[in-house]
């Protein structure tokens, strides 16, 4: 009898008991698309992002978060990857035609899989160009499939063709305004998406508020039972300056402060940069980043209702930042802060104490934090880091440099961050910045004597970087008398 009750015990309580112990956190992974990190709360004051703001006071912010590369593809590929641009299957060194991540070579959301997570992938992708995965899998569905993902709804961004054939261009169509906001959007592409007006679109019918529905409906459907990895990806507030209703007039032009590094002489009246025309352009852009946090309050809200937001991992992050005027350049490409610095928040309650870390880290570092966090094994070979051992003050950094690299001829532009010095060569030249001293970089050190030895030490650390990232099929090989000695030390 006694025995009989230990086994109905045994068999009732000890499920629940590995269940509450091995309970895997929901993962939320929030990607904005070219988001100056200059322009977050807690560095900005005139940002309006009250739900962004209420993650970062509740888990760590990263202040030397580097992308791999200040453009699209090659950001968003070694995210998937974990590799530099500069490795082998990755090489991919700015936005490309005809290339497409091999699945052998992208394991992200097949490491988070095999933790026992439904992976989902909702919004912008752009890992991909051209049609050649197509000469692999039948289908989007096979491909996807291969890459770990349980579920797809890529959304490409706002689409300037009434040919469109994903989901929110559907849904224009349904509603009898694809014609419109397709006409509207190719022409300010033709003729300047930096040129800011209100998208012809409601906030309700606008493409981020879209792809944030999905994602919700996502999270509605889940079971509760079965912890969830979600990467929901938007578009804003990447240009076009189209920021719909309420968001293109919630802030006055007259009343930003534009930075000190946006040059005084492209302020002038009548230039293309002057300062009226620069402050108009940043208050679409302002008004853009407050969108994203309202989308970002209705996956909180989402995530509350499931149960499970106060013992999930929350990242914020961006693919790579705008200079929005900044040293007289508008976009995205170069290594100034602006452009190559990205925003991450990560919030993990009991797990991640608020706090801010200057190491400098990766933005593909988001890939292995979260393979660490619930519980599953990364993929060898990769080089990004997780950031826990940072984000639990186990530790103070985890490499010595942060670096990012693009180009289209030779020789490619690479960067290097340490504690306080930048350092970049482009196809022309070399930079050095002091960035703990002069943050807003308008002083260019690399020809001056006294930081001589600083340039080159510099150089040196990227060297040392190039030499210990590379690809190297031959580690771990050992050679054939080692093998047979140790054959043979095994059957004595």
């Amino acid at each position: 009898m006694k025995w009989i009750i230990f086994c109905l015990v045994f068999c009732v309580v000890l499920p629940v008991r590995i269940t509450a112990a091995d309970r895997k956190p929901d993962v939320l992974v929030i990607i904005a698309d070219q988001w100056n990190p200059r322009y977050t709360s807690w560095e900005n004051k005139e940002v309006r992002t009250p739900h962004l703001d209420q993650i970062a006071k509740q888990g760590m912010i990263f202040d030397a978060c580097y992308t791999t590369s200040p453009v699209c593809m090659p950001a968003r590929v070694s995210l998937l990857t974990g590799l530099y641009p500069h490795n082998a299957g990755h090489e991919i060194w700015g936005n490309a035609s005809g290339y497409f991540p091999a699945p052998e070579d992208a394991p992200m959301y097949r490491d988070i899989q095999r933790a026992g997570l439904t992976t989902a992938h909702i919004g912008k992708t752009h890992w991909t160009a051209g049609p050649l995965w197509k000469e692999q899998f039948k289908n989007s569905g096979a491909f996807y499939k291969a890459l770990g993902l349980n579920h797809v709804a890529d959304i490409p961004g706002p689409p300037d063709s009434t040919k469109g054939r994903d989901a929110y261009s559907q849904y224009l169509w349904d509603r009898g305004l694809l014609e419109a906001v397709a006409g509207d959007l190719h022409g300010r592409y033709v003729k300047g998406e930096f040129a800011p007006r209100p998208s012809v679109a409601t906030t309700e019918d606008y493409h981020d508020w879209f792809t944030t529905g999905l994602a919700v409906d996502f999270i509605q459907k889940q079971p509760k039972d079965k912890p969830m990895c979600l990467v929901v990806s938007l578009h804003s507030p990447h240009p076009p300056l189209d920021a719909p209703g309420k968001y293109a007039t919630m802030f006055d032009p007259e009343k930003l402060t534009l930075p000190a590094n946006v040059p005084e002489k492209y302020l002038r009246e009548g230039h293309a940069l002057d300062r009226e025309k620069t402050r108009a352009m940043l208050a679409n852009y302002l008004g853009k980043m407050a969108l994203v946090d309202d989308c970002v309050g209705r996956l909180v809200e989402a995530m509350k209702t499931r149960g499970t937001w106060d013992e999930s991992l929350t990242v914020f992050t961006a693919d790579h930042g705008e200079m929005m005027g900044a040293h007289g350049y508008l976009t995205k490409g170069r290594f100034y802060e602006e452009s190559v610095r990205v925003p991450l928040v990560m919030r993990w309650p009991t797990k991640i104490q608020p706090a801010r870390s200057r190491a400098p880290v990766q933005m593909m570092d988001v890939y292995p934090t979260i393979v660490d966090a619930v519980g599953g094994e990364l993929t060898p070979g990769r080089f990004a880091k997780s950031l826990l051992p940072i984000a639990t003050g186990q530790s103070e950094r985890l490499r010595p440099i942060a670096i990012s690299e693009i180009g289209d001829k030779v020789p490619l532009r690479m960067m290097a961050r340490d504690d306080r010095y930048k350092y970049w060569a482009d196809e022309e030249r070399e930079y050095l910045f002091d960035v703990e001293a002069d943050p807003l970089e308008q002083t260019d050190l690399s020809a001056s004597p006294e930081h001589h030895e600083t340039l080159n030490i510099m150089r040196e650390k990227l060297l040392t970087h190039l030499r210990s990232t590379q690809t190297n099929l031959a580690a771990g090989y050992k050679p054939k008398v080692q093998r047979l000695r140790e054959a043979e030390a095994k059957k004595k």
